[in-house]
């Protein structure tokens, strides 16, 4: 049958709904939020290299269970995984409530990246739901659906954050921990709601002749070793284009995640920026992020991914440099306007070519290891998953503190060379498979 018969968005059904129903509803409460993450953990007295660590021992903390993550979702399936570790997920945002000082949110940040393991399998259960000739509009509606409702987030938690300080009488600090400890209590609550709906709506794509065990929390000391002697297998097996992303990627991570958390520091200390005009400039850039996507995925599947990518990366250089030439509100918006158009650009291309890449058998697996967005510019908290990822991205978040403070422009200089020479790589080694992989 024909696109046109079943409508544009017939492969919005079952599995991917669920996933996007998930994301709008946890997206808006954590986009409350992370926008101030950095500035949170200031006013309970962290500093700039404090913000590094903090982001680094998440990324370390992720690192640890995320081939046996992949391990049980290739052996013994996706969905029990997703949906039980969605509620221990759910419980260490208690920390980020009850946090009187920053290394609290140490605390609660190792925890809680910790217990993404289920990661790969949520990007596994997601490429087997897509069907191959629809992937870039289909991951471009994943994006953006949920940040349809998400891009309100911040502005509603910068004028909270406002709000506190004009009407309670706290100073600036005091109002900004009040008014996001109450953010982070809704993102626990819904929290419990998603994992829910997980457990209820989304259907097991591994057969049971697929499986070789059965998933229980009691089976995964047994698949730690057999998890961890899968990663060689799985290096192995890859096609020279995907060890040229994975390399790719773990270059971009460590500088991305250098930089990621301190956007918003600088548009503060440097530029001069409130909470509720960067809240506003979030809104501003997800609205752009909506009006592209589905125009831009639609194009990966015409033109294919890899000249999606080439677009985006060799943009993206430019873009990030000129940030430390900006100034106010106009300024900072065009930047970050300018890194969501290369993300649209990218996110889509880069998850259609992995996953075109890929057999079914092998995706929790190989997305332990690589993720499945290739290069996404974060302009936050470093989003990035994958084991091999999270060693260089650990490392520059943990510098990234010191870069920043040695000199403020610093990170925005490093991070566009990278991503300069990433570029190059791409245009010189990746390439997209003969046949995609259903």
């Amino acid at each position: 049958m024909s696109e046109a018969k079943k409508g544009m968005f017939w492969f919005i059904q079952g599995n991917v709904k669920t996933l996007m129903i998930c994301r709008v509803l946890w997206g808006f409460s954590t986009s409350i939020v992370y926008p101030f993450f950095s500035l949170y953990i200031k006013a309970l007295g962290g500093s700039n290299t404090d913000i590094g660590l903090i982001n680094s021992l998440g990324i370390l903390a992720g690192m640890v269970l995320y081939p046996i993550g992949g391990y049980i979702a290739d052996k013994a399936g996706r969905v029990k995984l997703i949906g039980y570790s969605t509620i221990l997920y759910a419980f260490t945002h208690i920390f980020f409530v009850i946090a009187t000082d920053w290394r609290m949110i140490a605390v609660g940040q190792f925890t809680s990246q910790l217990l993404l393991f289920y990661m790969p399998a949520m990007n596994a259960l997601e490429a087997d739901s897509l069907p191959p000739g629809v992937r870039g509009k289909g991951y471009a509606m994943i994006m953006a659906v949920p940040t349809a409702v998400r891009i309100v987030a911040p502005v509603f938690g910068g004028y909270l954050i406002e709000w506190f300080v004009v009407s309670s009488g706290f100073t600036a600090d005091e109002a900004l921990i009040r008014a996001v400890r109450i953010c982070w209590g809704i993102a626990l609550f819904t929290g419990f709601l998603v994992a829910y709906l997980r457990l209820k709506y989304l259907k097991e794509t591994v057969t049971e002749e697929e499986a070789s065990d059965k998933f229980s929390f009691a089976n995964i000391p047994k698949m730690i070793i057999p998890a961890y002697k899968s990663i060689f297998d799985s290096i192995k097996w890859m096609s020279k284009s995907l060890k040229v992303i994975v390399i790719i990627e773990m270059f971009t991570s460590f500088f991305i995640a250098m930089s990621a958390p301190f956007y918003v520091v600088y548009a503060k200390e440097v530029i001069g920026l409130v909470e509720s005009q960067w809240g506003l400039i979030m809104f501003i850039s997800g609205l752009l992020g909506i009006i592209v996507a589905l125009p831009l995925g639609s194009t990966v599947d015409k033109i294919g991914p890899r000249k999606m990518i080439l677009i985006g990366m060799f943009l993206a250089p430019t873009i990030v440099w000129s940030y430390q030439y900006m100034g106010g509100f106009l300024g900072v918006a065009l930047i970050l306007c300018g890194l969501v158009l290369c993300n649209s650009i990218m996110m889509p291309a880069f998850s259609t070519i992995i996953a075109n890449s890929i057999p079914r058998s092998r995706r929790g697996r190989l997305y332990s290891l690589l993720g499945e967005r290739g290069i996404t510019i974060s302009f936050g908290n470093f989003w990035g998953g994958g084991f091999l990822l999270f060693p260089p991205a650990a490392l520059g978040a943990y510098v990234g503190g010191y870069v920043y403070t040695l000199n403020p422009n610093y990170p925005w200089m490093i991070t566009a060379g990278a991503l300069l020479v990433s570029a190059i790589m791409v245009l010189l080694w990746v390439h997209e498979p003969k046949e995609a992989q259903q």
